[in-house]
């Protein structure tokens, strides 16, 4: 009986070179654990339903359950004849237990249901997964963003110095994306966490299955209404390929930061020597390859969506075989991505920063100008592009960024520009000398004031915590499905 379990239609085995190219056997074992468990809940299923008795589901849970522990122990041979890991777990069971009990697993189920209940079970798997690694990255953040709260910097717009700014403020803007990450997460999450089971090909069946008891065995929140939607809708693999991308792009635009501030033009930041490599030739060379890779897997990540979109854009509603190609698509960017968020852990635990460096580049710039113009217009109620007119005749007739401070200076500026004579008082422009005082008057929501960064701090904390519990229940949901699940399948075999 071993081969072909599924070609009853047609009298000529498959051709071998259609076989190896038709065959996604290896890259199934992705999901091989998946499907077995999918297969037990839906036997436990029919059971409960009286399509199957004692004696089989005992013989059929025990038969499936030793082919489980042979996969996670490395021990399961795989027959290269089958054309993907489905029928080839199910000719396990039929070899093992026989054709009249074995042949029993897949009623009221097609391949199709089936492999969207694997899919979804991985991908839930996944995105707990890096939910747990992203929660983690975020606390190294913000623990190094707590540690550089005063410690000033540069702020770029064009990759030009544009405002003062400090460390803290910029590490805040990473923590927020990646909060939006995990929020998009949970949204994702919530669509996926759903049973196609029971849709079997695309037009239900007439066995008396129970949708509701499959979704509850294996931890999904609802049951998939409608059947072609089903098998056929693959904006969950989309969606979750979506997030994935943009969590890339995040990522990639962050290891261009540190590229650029590592580099010695800016020696912003120092990597650690764990995190580097060296040249074959040139002594003197410490270069920062983790955050380059970084850069150049996420573009294969956002690949992965474009292809995806091409695949799926293309087919009718329905199933249909292109869909194969999917499951590595999925696998080829969750994979890359747990490395480059533990990578991304370790460099910000040990990322030395260089203030020195940055206050240097703040004193030799005019980055000042925007706080000076602003002054003007707070104080002497002059209007805002006459004040930056001022500002700017100031900068292109300094030599120097300390020009622009200067008293009579300013008065002349005005004095030409405004045609009218203001006197600057003099603690005026000491209070732009004084980083601390010009970042003081800054007092927009979400400004780099010492005030507003320890606010948003607060703030990222809520807002992780709030996010942290949710996903505790998700697991705690996936967890408690899967200690019901095995009780049942011990009592069952026993």
């Amino acid at each position: 009986m071993g081969k072909d379990i599924y070609r009853n239609r047609l009298e000529v085995p498959l051709n071998k070179k259609v076989l190896s190219f038709l065959s996604s056997l290896k890259e199934d074992l992705w999901i091989a654990e998946e499907d077995i468990i999918g297969t037990e809940v839906h036997n436990i299923m029919l059971f409960e339903q009286g399509i199957l008795n004692k004696n089989e589901i005992k013989m059929i849970l025990n038969s499936l359950e030793n082919i489980r522990n042979k996969f996670l122990n490395k021990q399961l041979e795989l027959d290269e004849n089958f054309e993907d890991i489905h029928p080839f777990i199910e000719n396990c069971v039929i070899e093992d237990i026989g054709i009249e009990i074995g042949g029993k697993i897949h009623t009221g189920r097609s391949r199709n249901d089936q492999v969207s209940v694997d899919i979804r079970l991985k991908i839930r798997n996944e995105l707990n997964k890096i939910s747990k690694m992203l929660f983690e990255l975020f606390d190294v953040l913000l623990n190094q963003s707590k540690n550089f709260i005063t410690n000033f910097m540069p702020l770029y717009t064009h990759l030009q110095r544009g405002q003062l700014g400090v460390f803290s403020h910029y590490i805040n803007n990473y923590i927020a994306q990646i909060l939006r990450s995990l929020e998009r997460i949970e949204e994702v999450y919530n669509r996926n966490n759903c049973n196609p089971l029971g849709a079997c090909a695309i037009g239900g069946t007439s066995v008396n299955i129970n949708r509701k008891r499959t979704a509850e065995l294996l931890g999904f929140q609802a049951v998939i209404e409608n059947s072609i939607d089903a098998i056929s809708s693959k904006d969950y693999i989309l969606e979750t390929l979506m997030c994935l991308s943009l969590l890339s792009i995040q990522f990639s635009r962050i290891s261009e930061d540190l590229l650029i501030w590592s580099s010695k033009e800016f020696n912003f930041v120092e990597l650690d020597d764990g995190f580097c490599s060296v040249s074959s030739v040139m002594p003197h060379k410490k270069n920062p390859d983790t955050v380059e890779l970084i850069r150049s897997k996420t573009s294969k990540i956002v690949s992965n969506l474009f292809t995806a979109s091409m695949i799926i854009k293309t087919t009718p509603s329905g199933y249909f075989r292109d869909f194969q190609e999917l499951k590595m698509l999925i696998k080829n960017s969750f994979n890359p991505l747990f490395s480059i968020i533990d990578m991304f852990i370790g460099i910000f635990s040990t990322i030395k920063i260089n203030s020195d460096e940055m206050l240097n580049a703040i004193k030799g710039s005019y980055i000042l100008a925007l706080d000076l113009a602003e002054l003007l217009v707070n104080k002497n109620n002059i209007p805002f592009r006459q004040s930056h007119k001022i500002v700017a005749k100031l900068v292109k007739e300094s030599n120097n960024p300390q020009d622009i401070l200067n008293k009579k200076k300013i008065e002349s500026a005005i004095l030409e520009i405004e045609k009218k004579k203001i006197i600057i008082p003099e603690d005026f422009v000491e209070s732009l000398k004084d980083l601390n005082k010009c970042l003081e008057m800054r007092i927009s929501q979400g400004s780099p004031s010492e005030t507003e960064v320890k606010k948003f701090i607060q703030s990222l904390k809520e807002n992780k915590n709030k996010l942290y519990e949710t996903y505790l229940i998700r697991v705690e949901n996936v967890e408690k499905a899967k200690s019901n699940r095995e009780n049942l399948i011990k009592k069952l075999i026993s």
